[in-house]
């Protein structure tokens, strides 16, 4: 995974800040998150959904609304209807840019605008939603002693997050005259929507009514034990996760990984990577990086943790399958430790779990002798330690 900083005007044309994070190989599709009531694009619920998302192949575009975190503007001069348009203006940036959004997400007050601007959006095929209230006015009533000071004023000062943020009279009127049952109904995307029973800031109720006033396909997922901030350990990472397996159904993929049988390995540079690679086999992914000490980042399987772990798979294969041909032999468990002590030379501590004789055991280890080993390992030196 990596992420790339972007500049995306946003409906009024003030510059808002965005990062998108990529997949390490070419997304299957792109997404949008919008965050939550006077967040950023780096709170949890943003950024940790984002970049857990690549795991599924999909780059996600992440943004600072109008006058918060970096991006330009007043949040004084903003409101609900002009963060949908933001949203939409997002979509057609990252369409003219890379590829049109098929997934969209959105975060407590994000999400309400996630699914006010859905309809508007073509090239979505699913719309997902974390604790988002089901009327968007539900933002601001934590700050009910406040209001009133609006109508002597024309804005009012709350603190957030122990940022000061200024509600103006133009704010509260545009989220008084939204209802959310025009654009809910309005909704004709798949829809997920996830919320913890336990949310204290936007109640369960509220996904509740969201899921009663939508159509089909939808779905209503508790994220359990999760906090509204979904700073909790864990939480972003458990929702992403979720939402990519269920939107896999529904996202048409901009780029197909090449089809690898179990016969070929494939293996390509990993995007935004120095040494990075994606290798393909059986039609499944690993990554793979040189270490800190060789100029990587070590992030991912070395080529020597890959060799010395398909020598211990083999290993570890060969004994279970000596094991399956006799019955009588109670093996609970085989583990195999290979460590790298030459360029071409390695050792293996192998280790089997079960109620066996001396003779069993060593017959057991007989069968993952050099000599039985696939062609692959024929060319290294190989000691088992005692």
């Amino acid at each position: 995974m990596h992420s790339v900083n972007v500049t995306v005007p946003s409906s009024t044309g003030t510059a808002m800040a965005g990062t998108i994070d990529f997949p390490d190989s070419p997304p299957v599709a792109f997404a949008i998150f919008a965050h939550c009531f006077a967040g950023s694009r780096h709170t949890p619920g943003a950024a940790r959904t984002s970049k857990q998302l690549t795991n599924f192949g999909i780059a996600t575009l992440r943004f600072d609304f109008p006058g918060l975190g970096q991006s330009e503007g007043d949040f004084a001069d903003t409101c609900f209807s002009q963060n949908v348009a933001d949203i939409q203006a997002a979509a057609t940036w990252l369409e003219q840019h890379y590829r049109a959004p098929q997934l969209l997400m959105g975060h407590s007050l994000g999400g309400a605008a996630t699914l006010a601007a859905a309809s508007s959006i073509r090239s979505l095929r699913a719309v997902a939603t974390l604790g988002a209230p089901f009327d968007p006015a539900h933002s601001v009533l934590h700050y009910a002693d406040k209001i009133g000071e609006v109508d002597e004023h024309g804005e009012v000062e709350v603190t957030l997050g122990g940022r000061k943020l200024t509600i103006s009279r133009t704010f509260l009127e545009d989220l008084a005259e939204t209802d959310p049952i025009v654009y809910l109904r309005r909704l004709r995307k798949p829809l997920m929507v996830l919320h913890s029973p336990i949310d204290q800031t936007v109640g369960i109720d509220n996904a509740q009514n969201i899921f009663k006033s939508t159509r089909y396909p939808k779905s209503l997922v508790a994220l359990d034990k999760a906090d509204h901030l979904l700073t909790k350990q864990g939480a972003a990472a458990r929702a992403a996760d979720l939402i990519g397996a269920w939107a896999e159904q529904f996202l048409v993929p901009d780029n197909s990984p090449e089809e690898v049988d179990i016969n070929t390995a494939l293996t390509h540079k990993a995007i935004g990577t120095k040494y990075g690679v994606v290798a393909r086999s059986n039609n499944r992914e690993v990554f793979a990086d040189r270490s800190k000490a060789d100029g990587g980042k070590g992030q991912g399987f070395t080529a020597e943790g890959l060799f010395m772990s398909s020598l211990s798979v083999a290993s570890t294969q060969l004994i279970l399958a000596a094991a399956r041909k006799d019955p009588t032999l109670k093996v609970e468990d085989v583990s195999v430790r290979v460590e790298q002590q030459g360029p071409q030379a390695f050792v293996r501590h192998i280790n089997i779990v079960g109620e066996l004789t001396a003779a069993q055991r060593e017959e057991l280890l007989a069968a993952a002798a050099p000599a039985h080993l696939p062609v692959l390992f024929s060319s290294i030196e190989l000691a088992d330690a005692p």
